[in-house]
């Protein structure tokens, strides 16, 4: 059955985000890799404190990346209901299996509020050490995207095959 221009465009809009998590996710990893061991004295040198700086920055570009775009354009190809809260998001990728925890995603929206909205600066230190923690499974969540970024591939394939032959 051809998709309606509209499924198309949905499909190539999630491809698009799905590709932006991605590029976000190779800038985190690098951050991460670069990162100090976190100990709880603040005898962090200026290069330090700046390798945190865009750590922290990063990780919270790609959860928005991941919970803002990514998941709602998802949702939109699963014909899920427009204006859905985060939770609901969450709990329908976890259902899908882009995600392994809703729990740890909704500790990992936290600290995201926290690095964005400067919550916790008399605890930079434990925020530093909660982000460092949870980098691992926003990589892996990315991981678990390309494999439904390639069956949207192979939706939007065999539909242009379909096409072809009319």
């Amino acid at each position: 059955m051809a998709l309606t221009e509209k499924e198309r465009l949905s499909l190539e809009n999630v491809l698009e985000q799905i590709t932006l998590a991605e590029k976000a996710a190779q800038a985190l990893r690098f951050s991460y890799q670069r990162c100090p061991e976190i100990s709880n004295s603040r005898d962090f040198d200026e290069a330090d404190w700046e390798r945190w700086d865009a750590l922290t920055a990063r990780f919270a570009r790609l959860v928005d990346i991941l919970t803002q775009r990514v998941f709602r354009s998802i949702d939109v190809v699963e014909f899920m209901p427009a204006g859905s809260t985060f939770i609901d998001r969450i709990n329908r990728a976890e259902k899908r299996g882009h995600i392994q925890s809703t729990y740890t995603w909704k500790e990992i929206r936290e600290i995201r509020n926290q690095i964005v909205h400067e919550y916790a600066v008399h605890h930079i230190l434990a925020l530093l050490q909660d982000a460092y923690a949870h980098v691992p499974e926003i990589l892996e969540s990315v991981n678990r995207l390309g494999r439904y970024k390639k069956e949207v591939n192979k939706r939007l394939r065999m539909n242009s095959c379909n096409c072809d032959r009319i």
